[in-house]
């Protein structure tokens, strides 16, 4: 396992593209190698819907298992990432970012969520690449989640981030640290929940420094 230069597989929340972490990877040290996967590729099935699980199998896929590989993914991300660290197996994962993620969404907070994204016209979808029909199916398949039963299945160090401005979210992010062994959770002061696109430095510094202090506790070899 090379731990000098991970492998960063960074997930994006619904309504982006992989490109909103740009910012985020050039805060980055140069010999980290950074791959930001486009959800919307992955995910989307035939019937319109967005599909976790088969997202995650995709994300998987990606994973190189001579390398030490850290998983990142904020909101939607998140979730999908939580699957993707479940379902690895032994070795193949060594550490887990999410932030802004949730394990069963409040029903409510994804109906209004719905509400008022179906009443937008297409251009407001377009800022960051993704389109109305995607976003609505990323939305759907959120709301139908329940990631309870996959908490446990996550063994690899996990930080378990939140902006204190992101109140929604707030309960969740503790569920997902009671729920992962070991995990870290970090309430990040003055941040709401887009802070890797309004803060992509500061999200970056947390990142290097959790990647950085998980890899340094692995033991050589897998």
């Amino acid at each position: 396992m090379n731990a000098a230069s991970p492998q960063l597989i960074f997930l994006h929340g619904a309504g982006e593209r992989a490109s909103v972490w740009d910012d985020v990877i050039a805060g980055l040290p140069g010999d980290w190698s950074c791959e930001a996967i486009d959800l919307g590729e992955l995910g989307v099935i035939d019937d319109g819907m967005f599909d976790l699980s088969a997202a995650a199998d995709r994300v998987l896929k990606s994973v190189d298992e001579d390398t030490a590989t850290v998983v990142c993914g904020l909101s939607l991300g998140a979730m999908v990432g939580t699957v993707v660290a479940a379902g690895a197996a032994p070795g193949a994962l060594d550490a887990l970012i999410l932030s802004g993620g949730q394990v069963r969404p409040p029903k409510w907070m994804m109906r209004l969520q719905w509400q008022i994204s179906i009443r937008l016209p297409e251009a407001a979808f377009g800022a960051y690449g993704s389109t109305k029909t995607e976003t609505l199916a990323m939305y759907a398949a959120v709301e139908a989640a329940d990631l309870r039963g996959r908490l446990g299945e996550v063994r690899v160090p996990t930080a378990v981030w939140c902006g204190t401005r992101d109140i929604a979210n707030r309960p969740a992010a503790r569920q997902l640290a009671e729920g992962i062994d070991g995990a870290e959770l970090r309430f990040v002061p003055g941040m709401g929940h887009d802070w890797h696109r309004s803060h992509p430095a500061a999200f970056a510094a947390h990142l290097r420094e959790f990647v950085t202090a998980a890899l340094a506790r692995k033991p050589r070899g897998r």
